[in-house]
């Protein structure tokens, strides 16, 4: 089938005053035509289909031929065209002008969006193939027994099919542009992450002190921040349903409505693990991890660890509540705060990983405490996952 399809654009949906905000373009294929979303706008617009375009009359705001590319996997692309009648007010024609030449401009940046948001998610939901491969059927069947669950050797084959199942479901939804596919997915992720942290850590805790509740504890924090991750993720994937998506194309209004919703709460228990951790150690206490591990100026770096966790985390979750109007002027400041916070937390991750499990891991001798420091450095590593996915999302708007 030709690559190329045929897109009227309307001019009328385009800014009425003043240039058009910076415009990212998703293309996808639909039985009535092509989809445009014109994220600038927070809106989306559809081409007509053939019945409804002869019903309507002919496209008001056609205009000359403006090329609009937009990149794909695999190196493939899409052209649409758009034209109007002459009579169509200069106003109208430059707009549409200007309008085309930035969605060309922007290919590029598409492309490597599309790419890295992939490799995002592929680090966010590394902690479950990890899962799959290390334990298999025989593991997650063993581990059932253990539990008590009836007929383990059937649970053990679901929890390798969840484990699986969602992170190919996210991957596949979000490289398709399948939105219920990636929300399917997230969904098992969540599921296993709810029963681990219930069976597998909280119920424990309750029978264990020291050490071993400290380690309890820190999993669950851990675990709740990943909940967040995917719970953002099922908001961003909302926003994307349509009247043709399967199933629920019927309610896409209502799903579009509850996405930002969705993404607040998220973010919300995302960001529980570094709140938690800021009040239960604060600057002494993460100076005297500090001086533990030889880093010098502890004090120091205690502060600023103590600083990046607090305001890092509270940049997140209010960065999507500043107005538009800010968000709209040269410097993207939602953006600039959600880029900056992520990046910081991140790098407070990267600290905590190396110096707090990937050391200990090395030093230990017992076959127990590596496994242990493996599966804290996989969920930091999918942590981290979750804050590249926010840059990935936020960092075209700054460009």
């Amino acid at each position: 089938q030709d690559l190329f399809s045929e897109l009227y654009c309307r001019s009328t949906l385009l800014p009425a005053q003043g240039p058009p905000p910076s415009i990212k373009m998703n293309a996808t294929m639909l039985p009535s035509g092509l989809l445009l979303d014109l994220e600038g706008q927070g809106q989306t617009y559809e081409r007509l289909s053939d019945e409804e375009e002869t019903s309507q009359g002919p496209s008001t705001g056609k205009v000359g031929r403006a090329l609009l590319v937009a990149s794909s996997i695999g190196a493939c692309g899409m052209m649409a065209l758009a034209t109007a009648p002459e009579e169509q007010p200069l106003e109208s024609l430059s707009r549409v002008a200007v309008a085309s030449v930035e969605l060309t401009s922007a290919a590029p940046k598409a492309m490597g969006q599309f790419v890295f948001e992939l490799v995002s998610l592929v680090v966010m939901t590394s902690i479950f193939l990890y899962g799959a491969i290390k334990h298999g059927w025989a593991g997650f069947t063993y581990v059932s027994k253990m539990q008590g669950l009836p007929a383990p050797s059937f649970f053990g084959l679901i929890s390798v099919m969840i484990l699986y199942g969602g992170p190919l479901l996210v991957l596949y939804g979000a490289a398709t542009t399948q939105p219920l596919a990636a929300i399917a997915g997230a969904i098992l992720d969540l599921i296993w992450l709810l029963l681990a942290t219930v069976l597998g850590h909280a119920l424990p805790l309750k029978k264990c002190e020291g050490m071993e509740a400290t380690r309890h504890s820190q999993a669950i924090q851990g675990n709740v921040s990943l909940m967040g991750f995917h719970i953002f993720l099922i908001g961003m994937q909302l926003a994307l349903i349509t009247k043709h998506t399967p199933i629920v194309g019927h309610f896409s209004a209502s799903c579009n409505q509850m996405a930002f919703a969705v993404k607040e709460a998220g973010l919300c228990l995302a960001v529980y693990i570094w709140l938690k951790q800021f009040v239960q150690m604060g600057a002494s206490g993460f100076a005297g991890v500090a001086g533990y591990f030889g880093i010098p100026s502890p004090k120091l770096m205690g502060l600023g660890a103590a600083l990046t966790l607090l305001f890092g985390s509270l940049a997140l979750v209010a960065a999507p509540l500043i107005p538009q109007e800010l968000a709209s002027t040269s410097l993207n400041l939602p953006a600039l705060m959600s880029v900056l916070s992520a990046a910081s937390l991140i790098v407070f991750m990267l600290f905590a990983t190396i110096f707090g499990h990937v050391f200990p891991m090395r030093k230990s001798d017992e076959a127990a405490e590596k496994g242990f420091q493996m599966n804290c450095i996989m969920r930091n590593d999918s942590i981290i996952g979750g804050l590249m996915f926010i840059i990935v999302l936020n960092a075209p708007y700054l460009l």
